[in-house]
């Protein structure tokens, strides 16, 4: 039996309680003490006790928990999938799975159940809402939220309006069900074919990220056949033009199958891709045969700042291959020595709005650094920087998610900035003596060897264009480098992605990148890679490639002072939008006003407002809902007291997939949890008798809405309050106490 308390305090109300009651009884007795017993006085004591703690157990209602009871005449809920999955055709392909369900509530559960409860009938999409009846429902609902129209109904349920409901549905949802969907019973009903239907579709179509890879993207899509094991024409298309076709074997088991395309995305212009499968015969829908990603224009460049440890060939072919990239601007500070005074002296080449700040060598304050996405540190010793400016630096990566690059022999040498505390946000470690592995080009081509890892084969940063007609890596046809540092472990969570022969002939890391905090890092311990630019054919860029890439692969993921996240949406379904606002050192900001203008691909806007996330300072969230296809622009502006604190904007592509017709077919697992965690259970159209008594049950079950049952109010209470008091009094007159 569940008994507990309508008004329960916490423990130490219930010691003070008791402490309470126990003192007021002994004052009550406090001038009888010399006139009685012991024994006597702590009888009366007891049972004035007793008496005071059962008024107050009264007093905070003791309640039992009970499951309410059905009773008949009480409503139950038809609820009706009316998205527009319904269209499909039921398991006998004649009739659409909306008209099956209209047939089961008119011909079979009216007359089975309005002679003991009153029915409403509701249809279910996105929303649902009640309708006069079966005839309303139409099959043009965008969505299906399951677990919203089951929460949706509880609640209801909750207030003593239904005792049970009866879903009739396909199994498609948009959205996730829910960890809880409450206790309202719901006894579901499928229609439509399972799964011997056949159908193709494609899945998960997504492009790499060409913000790192300028030249080259990969779009990737995953193709699944239902029912039938066959080979089917895949095209790509390129805003809507056909760039290749290819033939592509399907299992037919329902296995996934993925497919790769290599793309040049425009780079003044979004694109769009779409994969599409031919349509295979007596095929359930072809809504499902074609997937759509967008790649959204270049945005700004991203600035980013090199600091040489003194002039060299690598600053001057580095600075030239970085300048010509669009998609960065570059600031340079090289360190050229001491003037008459002893001071260093500096060469800062870079954009007039900040070289100002980099006259001495490196940014003053951390506003002035935190404008970056990415620093280079190229051949730096540990001298070179002050203590402060290594703090700074590590609150740049971690705190602010910018990127750091560490590169050259030197700077993981026995003095290199490697043995700074910066090197806790490295991949590797110091080795300590910093010993090089100086063989020369030629002599050391064994030495220098660039072996490309497992990892570094699919990571961004080491994809070189070999060309159609190349053979093997195009990592084994660069000239030697002139040296490589060695150094020590690799750190937890790093990734290698490229090996080089140590001094001893042992492998040792050349590329290594990490994630520190919210922002990367990557070190580059070779020396000399200018030498693949003057040993390399003219039209080779694989120097040029690799450098672009890496810095932007450090790059890209610092956010704006304001930054907006928000995945691609599907038509009808609500998607969260999530903007966090930081000041210029990259503090959250919780008192600021976030406006969010959407603009739909038709020209028409809206503004929706975005409110603080009381969970994590600065985390401001909104909800987005698309009705219309195409690309959507959302420009999102912060202010504080009239003062603007940053704008950013960005383009999604939304209807690129059709989450209503992932795998069309009748779905009894995610009915069969709806209504089992419910206390319900998944019915067969034909095995529909015994209902009205399943519902009177399971109304009645423990897994039904619960109701209190006040304890205390009966007369038992009364009785053994009189007892203590009558008791007490009898006892006082006896021993001659008033």
């Amino acid at each position: 039996m569940d008994i507990r308390f309508a008004y329960a305090p916490p423990a130490w109300a219930w010691a003070l309680g008791g402490i309470a009651i126990l003192l007021l009884a002994v004052a009550a007795y406090r001038h009888a003490r010399g006139r009685l017993s012991p024994p006597r006085w702590a009888l009366l004591v007891a049972l004035r006790a007793l008496a005071l703690a059962v008024v107050a157990l009264i007093l905070l209602r003791p309640v039992r928990m009970e499951p309410a009871t059905a009773a008949t005449g009480r409503a139950v809920a038809i609820v009706v999938d009316d998205s527009r999955s319904m269209q499909l055709p039921d398991a006998q392909g004649v009739e659409s799975r909306l008209q099956r369900a209209r047939q089961l509530v008119g011909g079979r559960l009216r007359p089975l159940l309005q002679g003991d409860f009153d029915l409403r009938v509701f249809a279910m999409s996105d929303t649902i809402r009640e309708v006069p009846s079966e005839d309303a429902l139409t099959g043009n609902g965008r969505g299906s939220d399951l677990g919203g129209a089951v929460t949706a109904m509880t609640e209801r349920a909750a207030a003593g309006e239904f005792v049970g409901m009866v879903l009739i549905s396909d199994g498609a949802t948009s959205t996730p069900l829910p960890a809880a969907l409450g206790t309202l019973p719901v006894f579901a009903i499928g229609v439509g074919v399972s799964g011997t239907a056949v159908d193709r579709e494609v899945r998960d179509v997504s492009v790499s990220d060409v913000s790192v890879v300028d030249s080259l993207a990969e779009v990737t899509a995953h193709l699944v056949s239902h029912g039938a094991r066959d080979v089917a024409d895949v095209r790509l298309l390129e805003n809507g033009r056909p760039i290749e076709v290819r033939q592509v074997r399907l299992p037919g088991n329902s296995q996934p199958v993925r497919e790769r395309f290599r793309v040049a995305p425009a780079r003044t212009a979004a694109t769009v891709y779409t994969v599409e499968i031919t349509e295979a015969s007596g095929e359930l829908t072809p809504v499902n045969n074609r997937g759509t990603v967008f790649v959204p224009a270049p945005g700004r460049p991203h600035p980013i700042l090199i600091l040489e440890g003194a002039p060299g060939f690598e600053h001057s072919f580095l600075t030239r291959t970085l300048k010509n990239d669009t998609g960065l601007d570059v600031d340079v500070i090289v360190r050229k020595g001491r003037s008459d005074r002893g001071e260093p002296t500096f060469y800062v080449q870079g954009a007039a709005s900040r070289t100002a700040a980099l006259v001495n060598g490196f940014p003053r304050t951390r506003e002035e650094l935190f404008r970056y996405a990415a620093v280079v540190l190229g051949n730096v010793e540990a001298d070179v920087l002050s203590r402060d400016q290594i703090a700074m630096l590590l609150a740049f990566v971690e705190q602010r998610g910018g990127g750091l690059a560490i590169i050259g022999a030197r700077s993981f040498g026995e003095r290199g900035v490697i043995g700074t505390d910066l090197g806790r946000v490295l991949g590797v470690e110091a080795r300590g003596a910093g010993a090089i592995n100086a063989a020369a080009a030629a002599s050391s081509r064994q030495g220098t060897r660039i072996d490309v890892t497992g990892i570094g084969q699919q990571h961004p940063v080491m994809q070189l264009d070999a060309g159609p007609e190349a053979s093997g890596s195009p990592w084994s046809t660069l000239p030697s480098l002139a040296a490589a540092a060695a150094v020590g472990r690799t750190r937890p969570g790093a990734e290698i992605l490229a090996m080089v022969s140590g001094p001893a002939g042992e492998p040792q890391p050349l590329v290594a990148v990490q994630r520190a905090g919210r922002g990367r890092t990557l070190v580059f311990t070779g020396e000399g890679a200018w030498r693949w630019r003057m040993g390399l054919p003219s039209n080779n860029l694989a120097y040029e490639t690799f450098w672009r890439q890496a810095l932007r692969w450090i790059a890209v993921q610092a956010p704006p002072p304001v930054a907006v996240e928000l995945d691609p949406p599907a038509l009808g379904v609500t998607v969260p939008v999530s903007v966090r606002v930081v000041s210029p050192t990259f503090e959250p900001i919780s008192d600021a006003g976030v406006q969010v203008r959407v603009e739909e691909p038709g020209g028409t806007s809206r503004t929706i407002t975005a409110a603080l996330d009381p969970a994590e300072p600065g985390l401001y969230r909104a909800s987005l809902l698309t009705l219309a296809s195409g690309v959507h622009r959302l420009d999102v502006d912060a202010t504080r007291a009239g003062t603007s604190l940053g704008r950013t904007s960005l383009q999604v592509f939304a209807g690129g997939s059709d989450p209503e017709f992932i795998d069309p077919r009748r779905n009894d697992a995610v009915l069969r949890r709806v209504a089992e965690s419910t206390g319900g259970a998944l019915l067969r159209a034909d095995g529909l008798d015994g209902l009205p008594q399943r519902i009177r049950t399971a109304a009645a079950s423990p897994t039904a809405r619960l109701v209190e049952r006040d304890v205390w109010h009966n007369g038992w209470s009364f009785v053994i309050i009189c007892a203590l008091l009558g008791t007490e009094w009898a006892l006082r007159r006896r021993w001659g106490l008033r």
